[in-house]
């Protein structure tokens, strides 16, 4: 019998209920479960190596919660594989494996049988005197710009994530047409470019934020980094592009982008955001790369 450790990140709800359903659906599925919930109980972190694969029950920030674990102890080429149960909010990771919210719990376990690894690149970055890492995307501009507005907000009174979403794309839209255009000098391998930009976004994955498609091509397992910028000669067709989702409107946009295996970035600008997380830097400097194939996901 295969084991894994299920690692959940209890919303709102029966919370109890819910965790017996989770644990009876993957036991009913042949599995032995071991539970954890991942914000009442720091023992999971000592059960990760010890099982056939783990199983993460909430959105993309718990997900960066158990590979922030193996970052920060160096235990990276300890391979673990993550199966993911989707139920966050904008759950951009899920959505790149096609692992949708819509679909039950019940359907996602039982095609683990069946399932494939994938590999899946990290983008691995240094600022100041630290290192991090990313898994949906880095960047200047707008996006830190919305995750600190967002932050901001209470929205307990909001339905559900999809009433979330579409408040945080019109926030995105007033953000464009106000934000500040900053000056930036890239490296992307053995080229450089220069320009200022509204957007300079480092895709790992093809969507950022409220499910916003940034880089449709981005590839997960071949060693490169899709660079998104838009200038700010582009506000007003961005913005346009903008309004055009929030009203679920037909829409596209041509976003210039780059790609490179390794960057160096310079800007006066400080304010940046690694995934969902905004935060100030010293110097406005980044340096990126690739951990190819840091980790493998049970699709």
């Amino acid at each position: 019998m295969k084991r894994v450790t299920l690692l959940h990140n209890p919303q709102a709800g029966d919370e109890d209920h819910f965790k017996a359903d989770l644990i009876k659906a993957i036991e009913k599925a042949g599995y032995q479960c071991t539970y954890f919930s991942i914000k009442k109980d720091e023992q999971w972190k000592e059960h990760l190596y010890d099982v056939d694969f783990v199983v993460v029950a909430g959105g993309d920030g718990t997900v960066r919660r158990v590979v922030k674990e193996l970052f920060q102890k160096d235990n990276l080429d300890k391979k673990i594989t993550m199966a993911l149960l989707p139920m966050g909010t904008a759950n951009n990771l899920s959505k790149t494996f096609s692992i949708h919210k819509e679909t039950s719990f019940e359907d996602h376990v039982n095609a683990w049988k069946n399932g494939k690894q994938r590999r899946f690149d990290m983008g691995i970055l240094k600022y100041d005197d630290s290192s991090n890492f990313f898994l949906e995307g880095v960047g200047y501009g707008v996006f830190p710009t919305l995750i600190q507005t967002m932050d901001k907000i209470d929205v307990s009174h909001l339905e559900n994530t999809d009433e979330q979403l579409q408040l945080a794309l019109e926030k995105l839209y007033e953000i464009i047409r106000t934000t500040e255009a900053h000056h930036y000098i890239i490296h992307a391998d053995d080229k450089m470019y220069e320009g200022k930009y509204l957007l300079l976004e480092i895709m790992n994955i093809p969507s950022i934020g409220p499910n916003l498609m940034l880089a449709p091509s981005a590839q997960l397992d071949d060693g490169y980094l899709d660079v998104v910028l838009i200038p700010e000669r582009e506000r007003e067709a961005f913005a346009l592009h903008i309004r055009r989702i929030i009203h679920q409107e037909k829409t596209s946009f041509d976003f210039q982008t780059l790609r490179a295996a390794n960057l160096e970035i310079q800007s006066t600008n400080r304010n940046i955001h690694i995934d969902d997380k905004y935060m100030t830097i010293s110097n406005g400097s980044l340096a990126i790369g690739v951990r190819e194939h840091g980790l493998n996901f049970l699709i």
